[in-house]
């Protein structure tokens, strides 16, 4: 997993800078490596599960992603852990 400073821009227009976002790179049997990733957001974000995301990294690496699940917790109530799945290669 590498941590990057992020811009993420949302479908909603709600957009976040500079997040800090733990990316793994997947290698796939077919040669295409795929990636997955994890931030925290403030819960009042409200990030739905399959919203759709642009990332843009802070080594100037772009792709899209869609969330695929957010992990909220009572015991810290303002944060919501955020994984996501890329769509596209980081390119």
């Amino acid at each position: 997993m590498t941590a990057h400073t992020a811009f993420i821009e949302r479908s909603n227009h709600k957009d976040l800078h500079q997040v800090e976002v733990d990316v793994s790179t997947l290698e796939s049997d077919r040669g295409r490596a795929s990636w997955t990733g994890t931030f925290m957001s403030r819960s009042a974000d409200g990030f739905m599960p399959d919203e759709r995301l642009a990332l843009t990294l802070d080594n100037g690496l772009k792709a899209t992603a869609r969330v695929s699940e957010t992990y909220f917790d009572s015991r810290a109530p303002d944060a919501t852990r955020i994984l996501i799945t890329g769509t596209s290669p980081l390119a």
